[in-house]
């Protein structure tokens, strides 16, 4: 279900770190938490087209620019190849972490991500949840028992966690430092600033969780590239071992290199998951005209094409939705069709009219 406000303190605007963002990227700050498809793990598939619609003059580069901002200053966490982003904060400052049955929805949010930086990302802020401030108190049962006290739902919830991710693997990407072990204030500004490299600027005292720091593919002793390469539409750089690798000569993509293509057990998938309402073929082919267009590899093509369907399926739902016809609608005998509040005045009004037939004598 999708959320209906963001929550956003109003302690923010003493925070020095937001403070220090400009306009651009505070306003993006806020547009993020306000999405009505961020879950209850803090977690949002990394739409930058569909967001870069939602003000006049926003481009594409702008918008990449200025997540990669936030990032630096550690408010997010992002991951090209698995199209995900993480508002690293978002379950402490939304007050997720204070309502056991709120938490369970927070482990099945956290669940759908496929990323293993946002994963381990969000494992160290399972280390920063002030579990000492809830309360030990026993709780009590509708039966008048006594069941586990708020702070045990809460360390269950992290501890099912943990146990679904388990240990998520090394970044080499990542400069690495360690979690910080000071209790977190109410403000997204909650970690202990580092002291900044000599000669550098002032280094961001957002926590040090899982930093986007983009490799750049090894070369290959390939002959000399084409004139006009197809490189990702995220810039030069990429995140994680699988990174924007240019045409070869031939014309090839990676999808085609990697000898993608649909096979009769993917068909079938689709069909018993999304039924026959899906136009499998046109959004394979949407599929891998996107990834021909990027020129990016991907470490499994199955299971990204299933992701690409299940998203399809969702704007497909959502579009249906939106353009549904009210389920109250009458026909007059005019031709005219009432539908909403009318139809529901007409329907009184017929079956008042029914019963004054009915009580007149013959």
């Amino acid at each position: 279900m999708a959320r209906g406000h963001g929550r956003i303190l109003t302690s923010i605007w003493d925070d020095d770190d937001f403070l220090a963002l400009d306009p651009s990227e505070q306003r993006l700050y806020l547009f993020l938490i306000s999405q009505p498809n961020l879950n209850h793990a803090g977690l949002l598939d990394l739409t930058l087209r569909r967001w870069s619609r939602k003000a006049r003059g926003l481009n594409f580069a702008e918008l990449e620019k200025t997540l990669q901002a936030l990032e630096a200053a550690r408010f997010i966490v992002m991951d090209d190849d698995t199209e995900e982003l993480l508002i690293r904060s978002f379950i402490r400052n939304d007050g997720v972490w204070k309502q056991p049955k709120v938490m369970g929805a927070m482990v099945s949010g956290a669940l759908e991500i496929s990323s293993w930086r946002l994963r381990r990302a969000l494992l160290a802020e399972m280390d920063r949840v002030p579990l000492d401030e809830l309360s030990s108190e026993p709780t009590k049962k509708r039966d008048g028992s006594r069941g586990p006290s708020i702070r045990e739902q809460v360390v269950e919830h992290i501890n099912t966690l943990r146990k679904a991710f388990g240990n998520p693997p090394p970044d080499p990407t990542e400069g690495g430092s360690g979690t910080p072990s000071a209790p977190p204030s109410v403000t997204p500004s909650d970690t202990p600033a580092q002291p900044p490299a000599e000669g550098g600027p002032r280094g961001s005292t957002r926590g040090r969780a899982a930093t986007h720091v983009r490799a750049a593919p090894a070369p290959a002793p390939a002959p000399a590239p084409a004139p006009n390469p197809v490189v990702a539409e995220v810039g030069d750089k990429t995140s994680g071992s699988s990174g924007p690798i240019s045409t070869p000569p031939h014309g090839d993509a990676p999808i085609d290199i990697d000898g993608f293509g649909l096979t009769d057990s993917m068909r079938r998938w689709a069909l018993d998951t999304f039924g026959p309402g899906l136009d499998i073929d046109y959004e394979t082919a949407q599929f891998v005209d996107h990834f021909r267009a990027q020129g990016v590899r991907r470490p499994n093509w199955p299971t990204e094409w299933q992701k690409w369907v299940r998203r399809s399926a969702k704007y497909a739902s959502e579009r249906a939705n939106r353009t549904k016809a009210p389920g109250n609608v009458i026909q007059l005998p005019s031709g005219q069709t009432l539908t909403g509040t009318d139809a529901k005045v007409a329907g009184w009004m017929a079956i008042a009219e029914q019963l004054r037939q009915e009580g007149d004598p013959a």
